[in-house]
Formats: structure tokens, C-alpha cells, sequence
């Protein structure tokens, strides 16, 4: 479980568990698209140009 943080930016984070970016085969600097599904949920896409 992560916990949603707010930070002096006023900017709301999560920190996600590195066990979960290897095993979606991200790297630093991936760009990852943030989108809603039809229940509102968050849906996290690696943005593949």
C-alpha cells in the first residue's frame, strides 16, 4: 500500500514499490500517462512514443 503525500510545491505524490516498477520494466525517466477508467480509477501507462 502507498500512502498519498503533499509536499511545499503543493503538489499532491505517491511513491511507488520498486518491486512493482521492475516488474513493469521501468526505467528513471519513463514517462508515464496518468488516465481514469470508465469506474474512476487510476490507470498508470508507460507512454510509449
Amino acid at each position: 500500500m502507498v500512502k498519498l503525500q503533499f509536499d511545499n510545491n503543493k503538489q499532491y505524490k505517491i511513491t511507488l514499490p520498486k518491486a512493482l516498477i521492475d516488474a513493469k520494466g521501468w526505467i528513471k525517466g519513463a514517462e508515464i500517462k496518468i488516465e481514469l477508467d470508465g469506474q474512476g480509477n487510476i490507470v498508470l501507462k508507460r507512454n510509449i512514443q
